[in-house]
Parts: structure tokens; C-alpha cells; sequence
């Protein structure tokens, strides 16, 4: 994939990669495209926080969902005080990607309209340890503003970029979303070691 031969090559030149405007001055001196900014920038905190993320106990594992993977004319939520409160109505991906979630031990998912109800859940619940560590679904540009700012809080993100971006009707590939949700809890079957007492969903 190419992003991943880009990366690959500007770290071989010891390219700094460690905020947005690096890796956009960076793929210039390459004569790459800028517009890959966001995409390279997720997918290095993506890599560097994995461990650290799949260190953190699910239930302190906080899951990001944008409003427009709803299904605007049929959905029957209502919106609360952290976003729309989901039904599992079927009629879109989120209540699966949920009910995937809590089978795994997950608590917290906040379906969002837009990163300033983020930063409110995060200043109500980072600081009490109720967050440490997120998944954010959302396009691009969000998630690479999402994992600078979480960056500064030290709270490791994994993020899923959307397969169709919008303000409505958006895609995401949810087996993507599903292995990032089992992050670390499967490495016993590895090392021996139990990490986490979740079974496999099924099971």
C-alpha cells in the first residue's frame, strides 16, 4: 500500500513525524502529496500508541462514534446529554459495532456530533480515570486533530478513518473497527500470558 512505502521512506530519511505540520513539511521535501498529511499522521500515532493502548482495560477504553454513520431518516435515538443514545435499531452499523463492543466488556460509547462534545466527555471523565484510552471513527482530518489533542493528555487513540466521509450517510469498515476493539485481549493465546479474562465473542 502506498502510505505505508511513504512512511516507510521518510523514516528511513529520519524525517521528524511528530506533529501534523512535520509530516506535511516532510512529504513536500519529496515531492509528495500534502493532502496525505492527515492519513500518514494517523496511521504513525496508530502505531506508536498500540501497545499502550492494548495495555488499558476495556472498560476504561472510551469508543467514538460519529453521528453520520446514522441512519438520519429512520433512526430513533434521542439525543442526551453525551451524544445520540443508541437503540440497536439495526438500521445502521452502530448498534453493532456496540453490541460487539459490550460482548468484549466495553462501556462507554458516545455517538458524536463533532469534536467539541468530545473534548466535553473528555474533560468530564479523563480526569477522574474514567478515560484512558480511546477509538475514534471519523474522517481524515478529525482523527489526526483527535490524536494530536489526545496526544497532550497522554491518552493512547486507535483510530478508523471512514470509508465515505460526509455530514450524513457515511461508511466504515466495521471488521476494522472490530479488530481494533480487541486490541490486546487475545495476546495469551501468544504468550501464554492472560491479559484479559474477556472470552472470544461466541464462545
Amino acid at each position: 500500500m502506498k502510505i505505508y512505502f511513504i512512511i516507510a521512506k521518510l523514516a528511513s530519511l529520519g524525517a521528524d513525524l511528530s506533529t501534523r505540520n512535520a509530516v506535511r513539511m516532510a512529504l513536500s521535501l519529496i515531492s509528495e502529496d500534502e493532502e496525505l498529511t492527515d492519513q500518514i499522521y494517523v496511521e504513525i500515532k496508530n502505531k506508536a500508541y498500540r501497545e499502550d493502548f492494548s495495555k488499558v482495560p476495556v472498560e476504561k477504553r472510551a469508543v467514538f462514534i460519529p453521528q453520520c454513520l446514522r441512519n438520519v431518516r429512520e433512526c430513533p435515538a434521542n439525543f442526551g446529554e453525551y451524544g445520540w443514545e443508541c437503540v440497536k435499531c439495526g438500521k445502521c452499523p452502530i448498534g453493532g459495532i456496540i453490541e460487539h463492543g459490550e460482548r468484549l466488556g466495553y462501556r462507554q460509547f458516545y455517538v458524536v456530533p463533532g469534536g467539541s462534545l468530545v473534548k466535553k466527555i473528555l474533560k468530564a471523565k479523563a480526569p477522574k480515570g474514567e478515560i484512558k484510552a480511546a477509538v475514534g471513527i471519523a474522517c481524515w482530518p478529525e482523527l489526526a486533530e483527535a490524536a494530536e489533542k489526545l496526544s497532550i493528555l497522554k491518552i493512547p487513540i486507535q483510530g478508523v478513518p471512514l470509508l465515505r466521509a460526509g455530514c450524513i450517510n457515511t461508511l466504515v469498515d466495521v471488521e476494522r473497527v472490530r479488530e481494533v476493539l480487541e486490541l490486546g485481549l487475545y495476546e495469551h493465546e501468544k504468550t501464554g500470558v492472560a491479559l484479559s479474562p474477556v472470552p472470544k465473542p461466541g464462545l
